[in-house]
């Protein structure tokens, strides 16, 4: 490009040396130096553009390397070729944003699940059950003689299901397509509505729909049971109350302290599985506590209390258990004996 600026110059210097020095020397002065002066500009503004030009193509090349994206022969084939990598990165960001949601839903119902496995599991799941807003299990309604068939090909979901339906006394099996069902059941759970069939559909599993669902349909196969707590705990001292506990917590959930008789009283008000009380808080009143404690056993067969004492009773009956010493996993073996959790 400045070999052709330069013969055109040359050019235009030997047409004004040729036509115009005759007549004019002062003009001919004039036009040869504005048309040196057009050339040098014109070689300046080249030089420049080039060095731009390689600038710009240094930085397509990084950006290139960065993106690992092929050469680009300009800004402009750059520039789309940008556009198209923007648009397969949102593209990817999108899908692994559906993912990453996935994910987390079945990290909830995991969690979930794992909740309806033991007792034990609430304590250490609490502030996890907290973080993700999941509703712990209400065990308050119990069902009889109900079979459920689960249509469904979603392995975790179908896992809540049935630690779900099982802690409400319904048997499940699984199908992952309504053609192998075989027999009939007493209802189906699946995500598409199924004709001719007593059906419960879902997107996401929620509880309370199911047991909405339950109630509405199964009443006459229901029924309610109170709030079930684990261990009453009503030791001589604070400290040995406070003992108890802290192991008892690492076993189950849902256990209680007393540390006087009226609590005492009104603790048996409860349902609790397993009472821990200690002979040395009620003998000076045994025979008006034997008798509340008679009256609990009668109204909770299935409930036990241990009765604790180091030297020998009589007409001690309420008891289950006399033990006159206690180690943490004698207490522990107890526990699993009693609460039935092993």
């Amino acid at each position: 490009m400045i070999l052709f600026i330069s013969l055109l110059t040359l050019i235009l210097c030997f047409l004004n040396y040729y036509f115009l020095y005759p007549i004019d020397q002062k003009l001919f002065y004039i036009y040869t130096s504005i048309s040196i002066l057009i050339f040098i500009a014109t070689c300046i503004y080249l030089i420049i553009k080039n060095q731009k030009l390689k600038k710009d193509n240094i930085i397509i090349q990084e950006i290139e390397k960065f993106l690992k994206i092929s050469s680009s022969t300009s800004l402009i084939d750059l520039k789309e070729k940008l556009k198209t990598s923007f648009e397969l990165t949102q593209k990817q960001l999108q899908d692994q944003k559906i993912q990453n949601k996935l994910l987390q839903k079945n990290l909830q119902y995991l969690i979930q699940s794992f909740n309806y496995m033991r007792l034990e599991n609430s304590i250490t799941l609490k502030p996890i059950l907290k973080k993700y807003q999941i509703n712990t299990k209400t065990k308050n309604i119990i069902f009889k003689n109900i079979h459920a068939c689960i249509v469904n090909d979603d392995m975790i979901e179908n896992f809540l299901l049935q630690c779900i339906l099982l802690d409400i006394g319904i048997s499940s099996e699984i199908f992952d397509d309504f053609q192998k069902v075989e027999k009939k059941y007493s209802f189906i759970i699946s995500k598409k509505k199924i004709k001719n069939t007593l059906n419960y559909t879902f997107v996401d599993v929620n509880v309370k729909d199911l047991i909405n669902f339950l109630s509405t349909n199964f009443k006459e196969e229901s029924y309610q049971i109170a709030n079930l707590y684990n261990v009453l705990i009503f030791k001589s001292s604070s400290f040995e109350n406070n003992l108890i506990l802290n192991i008892t917590n690492q076993f189950c959930s849902n256990n209680q302290i007393v540390d006087s008789l009226s609590d005492f009283k009104n603790a048996l008000k409860l349902n609790f599985r397993l009472i821990l009380v200690d002979y040395e808080v009620i003998k000076f009143d045994i025979l008006h506590f034997t008798q509340i404690l008679h009256e609990y056993k009668i109204q909770n067969s299935q409930n036990k209390i241990l009765l604790f004492t180091k030297n020998r009773v009589k007409n001690c009956d309420f008891a289950d258990e006399i033990i006159n010493d206690i180690s943490k996993n004698e207490w522990i073996i107890l526990l699993k004996k009693y609460i039935n959790q092993v």
